[in-house]
């Protein structure tokens, strides 16, 4: 999240706006980490950002779907546990509440209500995994999920870049 705005404006990307957008859209992983980054950089890899990501969020919902079916098909489960489907609950809301919001039933001063407690809640939630960690879990650990990691994001930033080259 800090370091994207930092290796933009050292001309590393060498992206134009959109393309900057589209590539923090794509490789960071939460929504916040995306609003933060690409506010940095101006409105328009902003608002790039924003669109990439929540595509990519909405495209999660197909995803899992086609995930629990494919599991089912082929078996992962233990034959002593019952087969069935798993439906991602949290993305069929999801969707429900954006097709509910983009009928702009609701005022806007509701909307802003709804996000305010969002945040609220979402602050608490993190401030109580917070709660739940130390840095003797991290030292238990071992080194190697911080490689797996750091291979992971490195990953990321790199097939990001040429994909993003390549296609937009």
């Amino acid at each position: 999240m800090f370091l994207y705005p930092f290796l933009d404006k050292l001309g590393v990307f060498l992206f134009t706006s959109s393309q900057m957008g589209i590539y923090i859209g794509a490789t960071l992983h939460e929504v916040a980490h995306v609003v933060g980054a690409s506010n940095a950089l101006g409105e328009i890899v902003s608002t790039n950002a924003i669109i990439e990501k929540m595509i990519r969020v909405i495209f999660l919902v197909p995803f899992l779907i086609l995930l629990s079916l494919w599991l089912i098909k082929t078996n992962f489960h233990t034959k002593q546990e019952k087969s069935k489907i798993v439906i991602p609950w949290f993305a069929i809301f999801f969707i429900i509440v954006v097709g509910f919001n983009s009928l702009g039933i609701l005022e806007k001063s509701t909307i802003e209500s709804i996000n305010f407690l969002d945040t609220f809640a979402l602050t608490m939630a993190m401030s109580a995994l917070g709660m739940e960690t130390s840095i003797d879990k991290f030292k238990n650990s071992g080194i190697k999920p911080f490689y797996l990691s750091f291979i992971l994001f490195i990953w990321l930033m790199i097939v990001g870049y040429f994909l993003v080259k390549l296609f937009f």
